[in-house]
């Protein structure tokens, strides 16, 4: 799997009376230049087979008598694009393409003047200026408050720093999460949503420049269990590991909060690798566990929706994650064969004394250290 491209840093806010009024305007107005757009991809299918610059050129001005402002015009723009690009490689018939309920504006990045994003701006670590259009389609800037998470703040002072001085640009959306009417009238909750790339962050947020030593680690991912064995290059058992992820698998935690949780116990893991002198951890190939998990729910044996969200949520997405944080701790990730490791992983444990889970975390260090050996 390649390390991406961009990262994204999800941001809190809440917003009351005329700034809440002035967020859902723009948000109600981005969503009605997306259905317009995807009507007339409807009714012209040709449209779908443009590339992405024609396809802004031709339908930029369809748009502006909805929403007058060119960058968040693009931004929708851009979403139902991929979205259309996403339906022919899946091979579905565009005029069965349907929006989600999602209510958002964003706008591209920009450099020099535009300090970072010209419409949706950090002032600082815990402020961000957003253009906004209300009903009478009038602009007016307003500040929204953020909740900027201690592991983050770092990382967004040297963005604001940068960004001033017209070094790098940004590109941002707003969310909106949940919105109504209470005792202190109107109220939204959103989230402000930043992309930044994915080298920059390493730059910044970087642990330690090189590993301490050449050991191998085998990482096997469960549903409330990360398990960690460290070998030589020998294959012989040095130490391991459990780390529980129960706090953040409740069906009912919030998915930012249960993300949030995992994330901890993801760098809590990689430090101890460090520790132990790990500079190569092995993981199951994400690709090849998604094929299998495909397969095994066709032949009728998923079980019911509680297990099912927690197969989704987990497997694939959390091995991802610890791909893209492993060059933090300066440790490089071998993803291996996942066929059979909880078979000769429980043989294996009982033969080290171990679980079946470290057993198989085991199993996937052996293949890692396999893997480096061949020519």
């Amino acid at each position: 799997m390649e390390l991406p491209r961009y990262t994204t840093i999800s941001l809190d806010f809440h917003a009351d009376g005329e700034e809440a009024r002035a967020v859902l305007s723009t948000v109600w107005f981005s969503k009605l230049v997306a259905h317009r757009v995807l009507r007339l991809v409807k009714e012209n299918e040709v449209l779908a087979d443009l590339s992405e610059y024609k396809f802004l050129k031709v339908l930029r001005s369809k748009c502006y008598d909805v929403l007058p402002n060119r960058r968040y015009v693009d931004g929708i723009l851009k979403l139902v694009y991929s979205t259309l690009k996403s339906a022919k490689a899946l091979k579905v018939n565009i005029k069965d393409i349907e929006l989600k309920q999602w209510l958002l504006f964003q706008s591209d990045g920009e450099r020099s003047y535009a300090r970072g994003n010209m419409n949706i701006r950090f002032i600082d670590t815990h402020r961000v200026r957003v253009l906004t259009l209300g009903y009478d389609k009038k602009t007016r800037y307003i500040e929204l408050e953020v909740s900027s998470p201690k592991g983050w703040k770092k990382l967004i002072e040297v963005l604001v720093d940068r960004a001033f001085n017209g070094q790098i640009g940004y590109p941002a959306r707003v969310v909106v999460k949940d919105y109504g009417i209470g005792k202190h009238g109107l109220h939204v909750h959103g989230e402000v949503q930043v992309m930044i790339p994915y080298s920059f962050y390493l730059e910044v947020m970087r642990r330690y420049d090189k590993p301490r030593g050449d050991k191998i680690a085998g990482v096997d991912v469960n549903v409330e269990r990360l398990d960690a064995v460290v070998i030589d290059k020998y294959g012989n058992l040095l130490s391991y590991r459990t780390f529980w992820l129960k706090n953040s698998t409740f069906m009912g935690i919030r998915r930012k909060r249960s993300w949030s949780l995992i994330g901890e116990q993801i760098h809590a893991l990689l430090k101890w690798l460090y520790s132990q002198g790990v500079s190569v951890i092995g993981l199951e190939n994400p690709e090849v566990i998604g094929y299998l998990r495909y397969y095994w729910i066709r032949r009728g044996k998923r079980r019911g929706r509680e297990w099912n969200w927690k197969v989704s949520m987990f497997r694939n997405s959390i091995i991802e994650r610890i791909t893209w944080k492993t060059p933090l701790y300066s440790i490089k990730t071998i993803y291996v064969n996942p066929r059979n490791t909880s078979k000769k992983g429980e043989k294996m444990g009982r033969k080290l004394g171990l679980d079946k889970h470290l057993g198989s975390a085991y199993i996937i260090a052996k293949r890692a250290s396999k893997h480096l050996q061949r020519p």
